[in-house]
């Protein structure tokens, strides 16, 4: 396993020589955008929608689209083969190009893509997953379009790091009283045999985790999904709550702030959804 290569426009490199050029808008400005793209036994699971992800935030920063899809999907078969990547996330960045110093678009740029490999086994998520997690709630002051993935990500590095001085897990995002998510996950009720989570709006980032548990697990379970905002009362009623993502799965959550979700007890319903996100994972990205 080579856990020294990047990729930069299409070219596999030592991280060493890795190189970017200063006047590069996404290190001047954050003028890029990004995409976390999960990686088992090998494989990349769900390539298509998170490339649609990616390609959805490009254009709406209205950055030019170098490369075509099925070039993207040959960089990350690339890069998974030179570096022996079994587990781990493949991390994703375009921007807008070097540039001189400006804020208005250059005339002249040609966007860089940055593909990094972050290797892993998942094994400290099993801990998490069988006990579960706590969360505490944060004022959500990022700006209006969340469902892009920009670069500019001060407000969850933030929250993120208080959630750590507090031993929290996560920190959980709140905006005009509703809930919308966490740093780098989805958040999901189950209430009354029922699947809870946010509308799908520029409120949230756009997660394929999220997405296979509506419109392929919840379903296989048959359980209904609500695209509703609720508050954190609402909330502390649910019989279970969790976080989604292609870093974290699914990870149960028992508590958020001082109060315990179910009694600080991990429910029936979420390690359900686990095993069925396990079990889709595991066919989508069979072992060799």
């Amino acid at each position: 396993m080579n856990t020294d290569l990047v990729l930069i426009n299409g070219d596999i490199v030592s991280s060493k020589e890795a190189l970017i050029d200063y006047n590069d808008r996404g290190h001047q400005f954050g003028d890029g955008v990004f995409e976390i793209v999960p990686v088992y036994n090998g494989k990349v699971f769900g390539m298509i929608p998170h490339m649609e992800n990616l390609f959805t935030s490009v254009t709406r920063l209205k950055i030019p689209a170098v490369y075509m899809v099925e070039e993207l999907v040959e960089f990350h078969e690339a890069l998974i083969k030179a570096t022996g990547m079994e587990n781990g996330e493949i991390y994703t960045q375009v921007t807008r190009g070097s540039a001189p110093f400006g804020l208005a678009f250059p005339e002249m740029s040609v966007p860089q893509l940055v593909m990094q490999p972050v290797f892993s086994d998942r094994s400290v998520l099993l801990e998490f997953q069988q006990k579960g997690v706590k969360l505490i709630t944060e004022k959500d002051v990022r700006w209006q379009h969340c469902d892009v993935n920009t670069l500019n990500r001060l407000p969850e590095v933030m929250a993120r790091q208080k959630a750590a001085i507090s031993g929290a897990f996560d920190a959980l995002f709140v905006r005009d009283g509703k809930i919308t998510e966490t740093t780098e996950s989805s958040f999901m009720l189950v209430k009354d045999e029922v699947l809870w989570t946010a509308p799908e709006n520029e409120n949230i980032h756009k997660n394929v985790t999220r997405q296979v548990i509506k419109e392929r697990l919840a379903l296989d379970l048959g359980m209904p999904v609500v695209e509703k905002n609720f508050d954190i009362d609402f909330a502390m009623k649910a019989e279970e709550a969790f976080i989604c993502g292609p870093r974290c799965e699914i990870v149960p959550v028992t508590k958020i702030d001082r109060k315990l979700v179910n009694n600080g007890e991990v429910g029936k319903v979420v390690p359900q959804l686990l095993e069925a996100y396990k079990a889709f994972v595991a066919k989508e990205c069979p072992a060799r």
